[in-house]
């Protein structure tokens, strides 16, 4: 009997605003959005304060947290936001509670073992919560887990002898730890297993219950049941081997899902993590198999040529104005940004001096008039700059709100590292048509293969190269605010073409600073590829920048956090007018790497 009954779950659309979600773009910013909300709970909660979530992983200081009950992780288009809520009080419980490296060096070996040992620990750290005096987290946790468990009937799992075993466990575990009965709408469902289990496993929860405060503890007899599931699973697997009862196949549904193991580190294989473990050797190889069906329509192109000239007027009027109305102190700003990023090279002494090194010219002078004491030299240095920095911009359709106060942001900087006698360089990156455009249906003409790469028309724009004067690139840096500009993001290639124009300089000092929303979304590439094909391209190509000698990357996060692509990175709410205090926030930044 397949159990898609209601368990107690009221039917609503659990994002109001989800359906005017037009775009993937759209719903995976959310989804960080969200991410990035639970995660700041989570850090004001706990001591970890280098907790992220990374491709929906849980992480603290871009190690794994070692956080895998499927329950945890919650999907926004089928979730409510008050299940978020429940994952975020469910991870805080965890990190409070748990030793990770324990529980790591107890870890099963067999998948279902893993599944429901992460489980188990998760379901006792939560019934630790204490529930008169935090009845709101309680309800949270009750309320996500709930919802997670009916998610998994629904699925179809439980008429599976594995999925049905672990359902099982799921609930009579929840029901023993927390003293709550079990779900009233599978009491039936279950009933079968529960009486079959009770003599093998009866102990061992009981044995859960009183050692709740004690990880070691519980987790023997937690153990204990693993052993019990596995004996069974197996015996089931020999008498009856069919594709729906196969274990791992049950395993790799949505809702019983692991994240990948760790190593002893706790490093992930997987996206930035993985990227930043690899060696640059490694990761040039890596970057080798990105795969480009097609870059015959690709171009790099100046911004004035993107601008009819009257309106390249309308446009620099509308940057004048925002900029006029700015509260910051340029020539400080230039002094800041001169001390930050110059090095000081030898001028010249200074003779004649009281003191500082002993002049040898002078040493005479020591002897015929020991009370003169000008007999010392002292060094004048100067700041002397040998530094170009690169700001490359994301002109993906997301960024379009954002490009007002941006484009104001870039044009003082500009200004400001000119008067400290700087290079600044601006750039920016889309897509020449939507949806992949000429090369796309290229493709699809050709038969369409599977997996084909990029399929995207790149556009890469030059605002201001290093060698113009910003008084003369005023139009062209206009030009940022011309809405048709803005279309899909390929961030991987964007940060190679930047890096390469930035390799060309002679400057010593070579900084490039990334000006994005979130992640990289281009429809026709991301829906005839593999998951996640242009943000583990992204993730490869920053930790292999990161690991240059000659390239100091940042990355800068207008709405969303950037850090899961970028280690030194800050997320920016630009308020209007500027104030010296965003800029303040920039230079502390800067000083991460000197």
């Amino acid at each position: 009997m397949k159990s898609s009954l209601s368990h107690g779950r009221t039917k609503h659309l659990s994002w109001p605003w989800l359906s005017n979600m037009k775009t993937a773009a759209q719903q995976s910013q959310l989804q960080q959005f969200v991410e990035e909300l639970c995660g700041a709970s989570i850090r004001a909660a706990t001591s970890a304060a280098g907790f992220r979530f990374r491709g929906r992983e849980a992480v603290i200081d871009e190690r794994s947290a070692g956080i895998r009950a499927p329950h945890l992780y919650p999907q926004l288009d089928s979730d409510t936001f008050r299940s978020f809520r429940g994952a975020a009080d469910g991870i805080t419980q965890r990190i409070k509670h748990s030793d990770s490296a324990l529980h790591r060096s107890l870890m099963p070996s067999t998948e279902t073992g893993k599944l429901l040992f992460e489980l188990l620990e998760q379901l006792r750290v939560e019934s630790l919560v204490d529930r008169d005096k935090y009845p709101g987290c309680a309800a949270n946790l009750d309320y996500r887990y709930k919802a997670w468990c009916a998610q998994f009937c629904d699925s179809g799992l439980t008429e599976s002898h594995v999925g049905l075993l672990v359902y099982t466990i799921a609930q009579v575990a929840w029901s023993r730890l927390s003293g709550q009965p079990v779900n009233e709408a599978t009491e039936g469902l279950i009933e079968p297993q529960r009486m079959m289990l009770a003599p093998h496993i009866g102990g061992y929860l009981a044995g859960m219950r009183r050692a709740r405060e004690d990880q070691h503890a519980y987790a023997q007899n937690a153990l204990g049941i693993v052993a019990v599931i596995n004996e069974l699973t197996e015996a089931l697997s020999k008498a009856d081997k069919t594709p729906q009862d196969d274990g791992d196949d049950t395993l790799t549904s949505g809702s019983m899902t692991l994240f990948p193991e760790t190593d002893d580190q706790g490093l992930l294989p997987g996206l930035r993590s993985h990227a930043h473990s690899a060696s640059f050797e490694m990761l040039q190889t890596q970057l080798s198999d990105y795969k480009i069906y097609s870059n015959a329509r690709d171009r790099v192109i100046e911004a004035t040529k993107l601008v009819l000239p009257h309106q390249r007027e309308s446009l620099r009027e509308q940057l004048d104005e925002t900029i006029r109305g700015q509260r910051v102190n340029i020539p400080r700003l230039a002094r800041q940004l001169r001390a930050l990023l110059s090095a000081s090279e030898h001028n010249h002494w200074a003779d004649a001096q009281e003191e500082g090194y002993l002049d040898s010219a002078q040493i005479n002078r020591i002897v015929t008039a020991p009370s003169y004491r000008a007999v010392f030299k002292q060094e004048h240095a100067k700041p002397h700059s040998d530094c170009v920095v690169s700001f490359l911009i994301d002109n993906s359709g997301s960024m379009k709100e954002h490009i007002q106060p941006i484009a104001a942001f870039i044009e003082v900087l500009c200004r400001a590292l000119a008067l400290a006698d700087i290079k600044s360089e601006v750039l920016g990156f889309t897509t020449r048509s939507w949806q992949g455009g000429a090369s796309f249906k290229a493709w699809r003409r050709a038969g369409g293969t599977p997996n084909p790469g990029r399929l995207a028309e790149l556009e890469h724009i030059i605002y201001k190269d290093a060698d113009t004067d910003i008084r003369r690139a005023r139009s062209a840096l206009a030009a940022m605010l011309k809405p048709s500009i803005f279309k899909e993001s390929v961030n991987g290639e964007a940060l190679l073409w930047a890096t390469e124009r930035l390799m060309a300089r002679p400057e010593k000092r070579r900084i490039l600073i990334v000006l994005s929303d979130g992640c990289p979304m281009e429809t026709a590439t991301v829906q005839n590829n593999p998951d996640d094909f242009l943000d583990t391209h992204l993730a490869m190509v920053a930790a292999l920048l990161e690991k240059h000698p000659n390239i100091a990357l940042f990355g800068l996060g207008f709405g969303l956090d950037l850090s899961r692509y970028y280690r030194h990175s800050l997320a920016l709410d630009l308020p209007h007018p500027l104030e010296n205090s965003v800029f303040n926030e920039f230079l502390r930044l800067l000083a991460t790497q000197r």
